[in-house]
């Protein structure tokens, strides 16, 4: 058994309608299913989910790795919002 590191943070994930969300403490967002970039900067990323958006908030937001519908978020997350 691995021995947990108080800096590891549990992963919470998440399946809405087609999207899954994977969260890595307030440090790390993989997410699938997205069909495209609504709005992108250090403090906002906005993703179009299909029926809903969903908007991340916090600093030094930056996209690591992103494909046709996958995509990693790093930085300091302080909020998550689903707009319907």
């Amino acid at each position: 058994m691995k021995k947990r590191n108080k800096r590891d943070a549990p992963v919470i994930a998440a399946n809405l309608s087609g999207v899954h969300m994977e969260i890595n403490g307030n440090r790390e967002i993989i997410f699938e299913g997205s069909r495209g970039v609504l709005e992108y900067s250090e403090t906002s990323i906005k993703l179009n989910a299909g029926k809903y958006i969903v908007c991340f908030a916090g600093r030094g937001l930056c996209i690591k790795c992103m494909t046709d519908c996958d995509l990693t978020i790093q930085g300091f997350i302080t909020e998550i919002r689903y707009i319907m």
